[in-house]
C-alpha cells in the first residue's frame, strides 16, 4: 500500500508541474515551498533541502518542494515532505520523507514491506545500510517504465527516493541513481 502511495506522490510531482505552469490551485492538503527551486554548483547538480521535512538531497535538475498533510484519519501517514524534479525525458526523482501517526512502529511495518519486495514483485532487492540507518534498493522494470528505489527506517519514519523513468532513458537513469541516493542527509525534523 505505501508503494503504491509512492508512485501516487511521483505522479502528484508531474501534476504539480502541470499545476504551476497553468496556475491552477494545489490540492486539498498540499502546500508548495518552492517551484522550480536550486542553483547547479560545479557539478551541475542541485541542493534540494526540504523546507520543513529535515532532509536534503542532491538532484540533477531544478526541483520543487512540498507538503502533503494526509486528511484520513484512517491513513497510517500523517505527512509527506517531498522534495522532486522531472526532466524534458520523462524521469522522475522524488525525495519523501512519510511521517506515520503510530510512528516507529509503522515506519518499520511498511520497511518490512521493503525489504520483501511487497506485492511490486521488483528484479532485484538490495540490503543497504545508510550510515548506521538500514535502507534497501529496488529495482523495478515493467513494459513501459523502469524504476530505481531506495527506502531507508529513520526512527519513527520513512525516507523514499525513487527514480522513475520511461524504458528507453534507462541506461541515464541507472547512472543517476547513485549519486541520487548517496546524497541523502537527514537531520532532526
Amino acid at each position: 500500500m505505501i508503494m503504491t502511495r509512492a508512485f501516487v506522490l511521483a505522479s502528484l510531482l508531474s501534476a504539480t508541474l502541470a499545476v504551476s505552469a497553468i496556475g491552477q490551485t494545489l490540492p486539498p492538503g498540499m502546500t508548495m515551498h518552492r517551484l522550480q527551486a536550486g542553483e547547479p554548483d560545479a557539478s551541475g547538480w542541485m541542493l534540494a533541502a526540504s523546507t520543513e521535512g529535515g532532509f536534503s538531497v542532491r538532484l540533477p535538475l531544478k526541483f520543487n518542494d512540498f507538503t502533503i498533510a494526509e486528511s484520513d484519519s484512517k491513513s497510517p501517514t500523517a505527512r509527506f515532505f517531498v522534495v522532486g524534479t522531472k526532466s524534458q525525458e520523462g524521469i522522475k526523482f522524488t525525495a519523501t520523507r512519510i511521517v506515520y501517526r503510530n510512528g516507529a512502529e509503522s515506519a518499520k511495518h511498511f520497511f518490512s514491506g521493503f525489504e520483501k519486495g511487497a506485492d511490486l514483485k521488483p528484479e532485484r532487492i538490495t540490503p543497504q545500510k545508510v550510515g548506521e540507518r538500514p535502507a534497501v534498493d529496488l529495482v523495478l522494470k515493467r513494459a513501459s517504465d523502469v524504476s530505481y528505489q531506495r527506502a531507508v527506517l529513520l526512527d519513527s519514519d520513512l525516507m523514499l527516493m525513487i527514480i522513475v523513468s520511461p524504458r528507453s532513458h534507462d541506461a541515464t537513469a541507472q547512472q543517476l541513481a547513485t549519486p541520487f541516493f548517496d546524497s541523502l542527509v537527514v537531520s532532526a525534523r
